[in-house]
């Protein structure tokens, strides 16, 4: 009995003990215990925020062949929805167009010429609606609110005269792109996008911290190769292991999803470096601020969960709150997506995506300058 007592006693003081001792070990790793603690939280407030199936201020343009009091009321109608946000006021229909091709609007109204002349002695008149099929949540919504908008417009004539017709301003939807609405065509383009910067990221991170955790890394810069030729040898065989995994869901898209890529292949390789060369820099980044495996992988599920959420690949960036919208511009996967979209759905040349390309390039420069400097001290 005493023996039970004794073997019970020490049982409970050794598991006091050994509590004790990893309390202080996670009290002493105050990175990967802020990390823990943080990580629920964020994602929390960015779920929250950014998972909004309704959609709202579309970027619009309404290109205005009249001119007249009934147009302008209509144009102030979709703005005052609180769906549609017109942005841009082109000249012509190529222009507008253009517009949409570059990923600046998701919607297009046309308002043809006589439109109040047309109402106004009782014959019918039509409003063409040229929508973005790439984006097909955004687009099966927008054509059915922007018909539901005008539907509501006419009502309001309506009560103004009775001798008007029900049906005398008829909307006409047109879908560009991808008119089929499929959601393949939306999302496989951007599952590369999102695939691209976790393995390339992941792979870059953990790379470099395990040579940390080994103590190798200091072995390897007694090497004749000096800081720069280690550096360099850890990126390049990652940014070769990126290159083969998008040529591989590439293929995967075109053969086994029926993707067709409508732009120029060879300009979506060359843009794809540079979304790699900006994968490779915060995975360099992120291994210069953590010292383990454990700290590197909630550091980057930190990075990366936000970066899906709010750069545009399942959820519209204009339904999330200002300051969500705003954070959005600094994820460098949010201009990547509208590149491959822009690419293989919508046919995007250099041009048309060069408010996309700059952010990205830039994004990319200064992550690596800020990773080198903060690795470079740490090795020396």
């Amino acid at each position: 009995m005493i023996n039970r007592i004794l073997k019970s006693n020490s049982f409970f003081w050794g598991l006091k003990a050994i509590i004790f001792k990893e309390i202080i070990h996670i009290l002493n790793d105050r990175l990967t215990l802020s990390l823990a603690l943080l990580i629920p939280a964020i994602q929390l407030i960015i779920y929250g925020f950014a998972i909004d199936m309704d959609v709202k201020n579309i970027k619009s343009a309404f290109l205005d062949f009249d001119k007249t009091n009934y147009s302008r009321l209509l144009s102030e109608n979709l703005i005052n929805s609180g769906y549609f946000n017109i942005k841009f006021y082109p000249d012509n229909e190529k222009e507008l167009v253009n517009n949409i091709v570059e990923g600046k609007v998701k919607t297009g109204f046309i308002i043809p010429k006589n439109f109040q002349a047309n109402i106004l002695h009782n014959d019918s008149t039509q409003i063409q609606i040229l929508v973005d099929g790439s984006d097909s949540s955004i687009a099966q919504q927008a054509s059915n609110t922007a018909n539901l908008i005008i539907q509501n417009f006419t009502f309001m004539l309506l009560e103004n005269n009775i001798n008007f017709n029900t049906k005398i301003i008829e909307p006409r939807v047109r879908v560009l792109f991808n008119p089929d609405l499929k959601s393949t065509n939306f999302m496989i383009p951007g599952l590369l996008g999102v695939i691209m910067q976790i393995i390339t990221t992941f792979l870059t991170a953990l790379a470099i911290v395990k040579e940390k955790e080994k103590g190798t890394l200091e072995q390897l810069m007694v090497t004749p190769v000096g800081h720069g030729g280690l550096l360099f040898g850890k990126l390049i065989p990652y940014a070769g292991i990126g290159f083969a995994q998008f040529i591989v869901v590439i293929l995967i898209m075109t053969f086994v999803f029926k993707v067709p890529i409508q732009g120029n292949l060879f300009l979506l390789f060359i843009l794809s470096a540079i979304f790699l060369f900006s994968s490779l820099s915060l995975g360099l980044l992120i291994s210069t601020a953590v010292e383990n495996l454990s700290q590197a992988t909630q550091l980057i599920q930190l990075i990366i969960i936000p970066s899906i959420l709010l750069s545009g690949f399942i959820f519209p960036r204009e339904n999330m709150p200002t300051i969500m919208y705003i954070i959005s511009y600094f994820i460098p996967l949010t201009y990547f997506l509208e590149i491959l979209r822009g690419i293989i759905l919508r046919g995007a040349g250099f041009t048309q995506l060069i408010h996309n390309i700059i952010p990205l390039l830039l994004y990319g420069t200064v992550v690596m300058s800020f990773a080198l400097r903060r690795f470079k001290k740490q090795v020396a």
